[in-house]
């Protein structure tokens, strides 16, 4: 079992072998969620102290970068969040667990049978459906940083983002379904489908082909 659970799909929850982890500032569980996702080289301190603290001096977005890190460090394991003098990183390891990374593996899973990306296939089916049961609520759902306006907008880009991979997910297990003869399955995902964008008129269409 992965020793860090970092949970992004919905609102975020951190848990150390199995345990919530405590820390003290919500900044310490936005820049823990910025790593997992972002880069697998991390981020330089510098980068990292002007998008958290973008109103502050160069000096004290630093020394408010120190602490934070230093609560993430007491509450994770060290090994795990690696800290260094220019930069920080979440090596992506056995040891890490991140529902928008295994999000990601499903969807390239269901891409990866030699034929065109929009198409599906029955191996396809497994993936698309383990994506889309990862997918609770939009990312970092109700989470957001008032005095951070750069990480919202990265937050922002990252939800969209994933709504569109995942209505893709949708639209390609209903056509999955459908081609077996699965009406109902399929029906429960064009629903869910016609749900991320209730205006959304190919949505609608398949389902009232399927209901017919």
């Amino acid at each position: 079992m992965p020793h860090l659970t970092i949970a992004l799909l919905g609102p975020p929850r951190v848990e150390q072998d199995g345990a919530p982890i405590e820390v003290d500032t919500r900044k310490a569980i936005a820049l823990l969620a910025y790593l997992a996702v972002g880069e697998a080289a991390g981020a330089s301190r510098g980068s990292l102290a002007a998008l958290f603290w973008p109103e502050v001096d160069q000096a004290r977005a630093h020394a408010a970068l120190r602490r934070t890190l230093s609560a993430l460090h007491k509450a994770v394991d060290g090994e795990t969040l690696r800290i260094e003098r220019e930069g920080v990183s979440l090596p992506r390891t056995g040891d890490v667990w991140c529902d928008v990374t295994e999000f990601l593996a499903r969807l390239a899973a269901g891409r990866a049978h030699g034929h065109p990306a929009q198409a599906v296939c029955d191996q396809c089916l497994a993936p698309l459906a383990e994506a889309a049961a990862l997918y609770r609520d939009d990312f970092m759902a109700g989470f957001t940083l008032r005095d951070s306006p750069g990480f919202d907008d990265w937050q922002f880009f990252q939800t969209e983002a994933l709504r569109r991979a995942l209505a893709g997910a949708l639209e390609r297990l209903v056509a999955g379904h459908s081609r077996r003869g699965e009406w109902d399955t399929a029906g429960a995902y064009a629903r869910r489908w016609l749900a991320l964008d209730p205006l959304h008129e190919p949505a609608h269409r398949r389902l009232m082909e399927l209901y017919a």
